[in-house]
């Protein structure tokens, strides 16, 4: 997994359904504007002149987490089995490198190895149900 597909708010976009289409394929949050939907290009997380500043370019340095981070970590949490606040501690906690090799062993099905979607329950190469 790479780093520039580590979203401002912690989500991994590697595991994002836009991400893993095969048409127009998303470069990420990091990435292009011309791939992303436009809900992604509008994102006031990802456009906030706070992270702007920071060094990381990530959501952890700024010492208030934001509603719509808040919201958008709850809305996660419930739906998807994700937390974008978890994955910005364990950043902070164990450094960047630790963290993907972390989601390398999380997201991969553990019946045929393949790249999992948060988005969807199922391994979309061989069906099985990991949610």
């Amino acid at each position: 997994m790479d780093r520039e597909m580590i979203a401002p708010c912690g989500m991994n976009c590697t595991l994002c359904m836009a991400r893993q289409r095969n048409k127009k394929k998303c470069g990420g949050c990091n990435g292009d504007d011309g791939t992303k939907p436009q809900h992604c290009r509008k994102c006031s997380i990802k456009n906030c002149g706070t992270l702007r500043l920071s060094a990381s370019g990530l959501c952890d340095e700024c010492g208030k987490k934001c509603r719509r981070l808040r919201d958008l970590d709850k809305r996660y949490r419930a739906n998807y089995g994700m937390s974008m606040l978890e994955n910005l501690d364990n950043i902070k906690k164990n450094g960047m490198k630790s963290f993907l090799e972390s989601e390398e062993k999380k997201w991969n099905c553990k019946s045929c190895g393949a790249l999992l979607c948060v988005h969807n329950p199922v391994c979309t190469r061989c069906g099985t149900e990991w949610r």
